[in-house]
């Protein structure tokens, strides 16, 4: 049964390789990617794509409505994707601040509303290529943001994995490189969601 995906990403992040079929007058945009990402769900068919079109941008609503629409895209989801790239944490502004930490916190929670209840998300970091193609600025633990920091290596309680082969994640929050990733978006999305039903194996934390 197919999942319905959200997508967290850094909309005007250039710091990242560049993508052919993008125009040569224009530079490459992780939005770019989610483009990509959306199109190759629409074709599978086999999961619902929860996150913005591209023409859907939120940029010229206030705050607290930018949040209400997200957080109705992600409490009608089961997955987030959270695109990293090289420059998606803005420096200078506190993480509580941003859009990404809080999404993925709001991901992270059993969400409950008048008549209708959400269970947490599964969460996989999928990692772009930098310009020069390259993923070494993911493998800093200082550039992660502290609420996906505090949702690795948090396995309390093993259990049996059939969806990874190296066994049960150490991390509630999986982590791949784009490459890998695009070439079996299926695969990657259900070891998350085998996560996700494991979630109570886990210490959670939601605070940004």
């Amino acid at each position: 049964m197919g999942n319905k995906v959200f997508i967290s990403y850094k909309y005007g992040d250039i710091g990242v390789q560049r993508l052919n079929h993008v125009s040569i007058w224009e530079q490459t945009k992780a939005r770019d990617y989610v483009d990509v990402l959306q199109d190759s769900l629409r074709k599978m068919g086999t999961h619902i794509n929860k996150g913005e079109m591209d023409g859907e941008s939120l940029a010229n609503f206030k705050d607290e409505t930018i949040q209400s629409k997200l957080a109705d895209k992600i409490f009608d989801s089961s997955v987030t994707i959270v695109l990293l790239s090289p420059n998606m944490r803005e420096q200078g502004v506190a993480e509580s601040e941003q859009w990404i930490p809080w999404e993925i916190s709001y991901s992270l929670k059993n969400k409950r509303r008048v008549d209708n209840r959400s269970k947490r998300n599964a969460i996989l970091l999928v990692a772009l290529p930098d310009t020069s193609g390259n993923y070494g600025y993911a493998g800093n633990s200082s550039f992660y943001f502290n609420i996906i920091k505090q949702n690795m290596n948090n396995l309390q309680y093993s259990y049996p994995s059939s969806k990874l082969s190296n066994g049960c994640s150490n991390s509630y929050i999986l982590k791949c490189n784009w490459d890998k990733f695009i070439s079996n978006i299926n695969g990657w999305i259900e070891a998350a969601v085998e996560i996700k039903e494991n979630g109570d194996k886990y210490r959670i934390n939601t605070k940004v």
